[in-house]
């Protein structure tokens, strides 16, 4: 048994089994350290391959954290600018219906200012209102296209509510000259004068009054050329209109007056 060898050469015995032993013991050891060595050397550079896969796991998610962050900043900006879209319209559309409730109202306030012209309970039809011209203060004008007899002309101005024109000042004669006395004109214009049933003495047939005070005749008028003239109308002379008498069934133009007591 080696326990059993001992060395008598040495200065002090010693037993081989207990220095094997120790010496076993000693290698195992220094075996111990070195491996331990090789086990810190792989722990560090496991640490530091840790902290670069940690790091580039920050930069990743901070990136990702970066993108978020801007693609938010786009939707709000993308949210901000449809929102203020939806608003400017909505306030477009109240803007829209205002006006048209405006238009309506005004539409509405015309459309009852037109059936409210009446004289002796006749009302001005809109399609006649609508062309009624405020030549002079205290009536309005219908200034014709149609021809037709003094008569009709007549018939036609009552039964729109209206009369034959009846001049009786020089400030309403002008004003009516202002629009139909054209230089290029050839068209001639009855009014309610008249001397039916009073031969040589005109009346205004729209109010009953005589023609007396201002009046406006072309030069020699009125004649009664044939004894066949008894209407009285603008007539054209060399330079301008003028009042003139002449035969009652021919087809002329006309202007039919709204007195402002009945507006």
């Amino acid at each position: 048994m080696v326990n059993d060898v001992i060395l008598t050469h040495l200065d002090k015995p010693v037993r081989l089994g207990h220095f094997a032993k120790s010496f076993g013991s000693s290698k195992r050891r220094q075996q111990s350290g070195q491996g331990n060595s090789e086990h810190t050397v792989d722990y560090n550079e496991l640490n530091k391959m840790g902290e670069r896969m940690c790091n580039k796991s920050v930069e990743v998610v901070e990136e990702k954290v970066k993108s978020v962050t801007t693609q938010i900043s786009l939707n709000q900006v993308l949210c901000e600018t449809q929102i203020k879209a939806i608003r400017d319209s909505e306030d477009m559309n109240n803007e829209m219906c205002d006006f048209k409730m405006k238009l309506a109202n005004q539409q509405c306030i015309l459309n009852c200012t037109i059936s409210s012209i009446s004289k002796n309970g006749r009302t001005v039809p809109g399609r006649v209102a609508r062309k009624l011209m405020p030549l002079f203060p205290g009536s309005k004008y219908y200034i014709s296209k149609e021809k037709m007899s003094w008569h009709l002309a007549g018939k036609f101005c009552k039964s729109n509510g209206m009369e034959l024109a009846s001049i009786e000042t020089e400030a309403e004669n002008n004003a009516l000259l202002d629009v139909i006395d054209d230089e290029n004109t050839k068209e001639f214009y009855w009014l309610s004068g008249s001397d039916l049933g009073s031969e040589g003495t005109f009346y205004w047939a729209g109010t009953g009054l005589d023609i007396s005070g201002f009046t406006y005749f072309a030069e020699g008028q009125p004649d009664n050329r044939g004894d066949k003239e008894h209407c009285l109308q603008f007539w054209k002379t060399s330079s301008t209109l003028a009042w003139n008498d002449h035969q009652c069934h021919l087809n002329f133009r006309f202007i039919c007056e709204v007195i402002e007591n009945v507006l």
